[in-house]
C-alpha cells in the first residue's frame, strides 16, 4: 500500500495485466478520439457533472488552457489563484500561446475572497484604459497549498458575481473527487457553479494519461478544434479511458471509505505519540511529526512491511490517503508504522 500519491500506483506490469483483462472480450479501439471507451467516458462525465458535453484531452494542462482561452474570448484578462496549477505549473502556456493575461490573486492561500475578485474586476475595468476580465479560474483542492479546498461559500459568491458580469468561470477540478469525500460537497454541486470543469483521469482514476473537460456544447465543439490545433488529437486513447472507466465505477463510495480509514489510522497514530498536523480546509494530505527523527532504515523497514511512505527531514513526513489504504486495517497500518520507528 502507498501512503503517497492520489492513486494506486500501478506498475507497468499491473497496467498490462489490467488492460489484458479489460480487453478480453469485445474491446474496440477509438480512431482519433472518436468511438469506443473515449466516447463512453465523455458521456459519463457530462452526465455526472451536469454539463452538455465532455471532451477527452491528453493532459490537464491543455484542458485548462483551452477552457480559459475560450471563456475569455477577446477579454483576455483572466483572474487566477497565485498558487494555482494554471499560473505556477503550466509553463506560461496561456500567456505565450493564447495571449492571455493571467492575474494572480491571494498569494499563499487556496481561497480568493469574493471581495478580492470584485475589487480586481472593478480595477481592471476602470478608466482611462479598461481591460475587462473575461474569465476566472479556480483550482480546488490546490496542490501547492497541501490539498486545501477552496472555501465553498466564497466560491458561490464568486460564481454569482461572475454570472452577473458575464465573466466565464472555469474549475480546475483535477482532484475534485478526492475533495468531495472530505467536504461532503458532491462533484456535481461544485460543477454547477462553473461554465467549464476539468477532471484528471490519471491522478486517482489511475489512467496512464488523460483529462476530461466538460461544459456547454458550443464551447466543447470549439475546444475540439483547438485540441487538434495544439497537437492533442491522439490516434488512440482507448487504453487510458478504459482504465479510467474501470476505476470510475464505484469510486466515490470507495474513496469515502478510504477517507474514513485514513482518519482511523491517524487517530491510532496519535495514540502512539505521533502528532498529526492538519491543514485548514485540508483534504487527503496530512503531516506527521514523529517523537524523534526516524533513522535511515525507517523507510526500508516500512517497505518490508508493505507500506510505502516518503520521509522528510527533522522527524516530519507527509502522508496522502488513497484507495490503497483499504488493503489493510487501520489498526494494522498504524501498528506497522509504529513498529518501523523502532
Amino acid at each position: 500500500m502507498f501512503l503517497t500519491g492520489d492513486g494506486v500506483n500501478l506498475s507497468p506490469a499491473e497496467y498490462a495485466e489490467l488492460l489484458t483483462t479489460l480487453t478480453a472480450s469485445d474491446a474496440k479501439a477509438d480512431a482519433y478520439l472518436k468511438g469506443a471507451a473515449v466516447e463512453e467516458i465523455e458521456g459519463r462525465f457530462a452526465k455526472l457533472l451536469g454539463k452538455e458535453r465532455a471532451l477527452f484531452f491528453p493532459t490537464g494542462t491543455l484542458a485548462n488552457h483551452v477552457a480559459v482561452r475560450l471563456l475569455a474570448g477577446e477579454r483576455r484578462h483572466v483572474l487566477v489563484q497565485a498558487e494555482s496549477h494554471l499560473y505556477r505549473d503550466e509553463g506560461d502556456c496561456a500567456q505565450a500561446l493564447s495571449g492571455l493575461n493571467l492575474v494572480p490573486l491571494a498569494p499563499g492561500r487556496a481561497t480568493i475572497k469574493a471581495s478580492e475578485i470584485v475589487e480586481a474586476v472593478e480595477q481592471a475595468g476602470s478608466p482611462p484604459y479598461p481591460v475587462p476580465v473575461g474569465a476566472i479560474s479556480i483550482e480546488s483542492p490546490v496542490r501547492r497549498s497541501n490539498g486545501q479546498a477552496f472555501d465553498f461559500e466564497e466560491m458561490k459568491k464568486i460564481s454569482l458575481f461572475a454570472r452577473e458580469k458575464k465573466i466565464g468561470m472555469h474549475l480546475d477540478g483535477a482532484r475534485m473527487y478526492l475533495a468531495s469525500a472530505y467536504t461532503g460537497i458532491a462533484p456535481a454541486t461544485y460543477s454547477a457553479l462553473f461554465d467549464t470543469v476539468y477532471v484528471s483521469l490519471y491522478k486517482y482514476f489511475n489512467a496512464p494519461f488523460g483529462a476530461m473537460l466538460t461544459g456547454p456544447a458550443p464551447l466543447i465543439e470549439a475546444a475540439m478544434i483547438l485540441r487538434h490545433q495544439f497537437g492533442g488529437a491522439l490516434l488512440h486513447a482507448w487504453e487510458s479511458t478504459a482504465v479510467a472507466l474501470h476505476y470510475l465505477d464505484g469510486f466515490e463510495e470507495r474513496y469515502q471509505r478510504a477517507a474514513r480509514s485514513g482518519e482511523e489510522v491517524l487517530r491510532r497514530l496519535e495514540q502512539n505519540k505521533i502528532r498529526v498536523h492538519r491543514w485548514e480546509a485540508g483534504t487527503n494530505i496530512f503531516q506527521l511529526e514523529f517523537p524523534s527523527t526516524p533513522d535511515a532504515g525507517f523507510q526500508k523497514r516500512l517497505a518490508d512491511r508493505g507500506i510505502m511512505m516518503r520521509v522528510a527531514a527533522q522527524g516530519l513526513t507527509s502522508i496522502q490517503v488513497n484507495e490503497t489504504i483499504l488493503r489493510r486495517s487501520p489498526q494494522e497500518i498504524a501498528e506497522e508504522i509504529v513498529k518501523a520507528l523502532g
